[in-house]
Parts: structure tokens; sequence; C-alpha cells
């Protein structure tokens, strides 16, 4: 396979994007959404609040990263446009 440019963050806030060979995607977060694994996550753009158990969340805005142990829950600030490792 050839090498390519992508421009992710254009796309991804557009809809989902994977990148064939690479284990992310980007995509838009508009609503809350519940994750029962962990995950990690990059704010591309916008913020988003991790809902963690006992009380506990993280706040993350741009350019800022999370790795997530435990289930959780995303919520956006504001439109989000996130790049998760899958």
């Amino acid at each position: 396979m050839e090498s390519y440019k992508v421009h992710f963050l254009r796309l991804a806030r557009e809809g989902r994007v994977e990148v064939p060979g690479v284990p992310v995607q980007g995509y838009p977060l508009t609503q809350e959404e519940d994750r029962e694994k962990g995950g990690f996550y990059l704010v591309l753009e916008g913020e988003l609040v991790i809902d963690l158990p006992q009380g506990r969340y993280l706040h993350l805005k741009r350019g800022e990263a999370a790795r997530v142990t435990e289930p959780h829950r995303l919520v956006p600030v504001e439109r989000v446009v996130l790049l998760e490792l899958v």
C-alpha cells in the first residue's frame, strides 16, 4: 500500500473516520455515551467530561488525552471531535 495523507480532523468533524491498518477512529460526539470497557481518547476539538465511578471525572480540552480502565460515560461539554484507540 502506498503512503497517503488524511485530513483527519476535517473528516472526523463530518462523521466516523477509520484508517485502514491503523487501530484508531475519529468521530464527532454529540450526545452522552456509556462505555463498559476502558479506552484511550484524544480530544481533537471541543471539551469532554469522562464520568467515572464513585463521583470521579476527567475533564479534557482540545489536545488532551486520557486512558480509562473502567466503565465510564462520555459527556460532551460542547461539540467534541474525538480520536479513539480501538
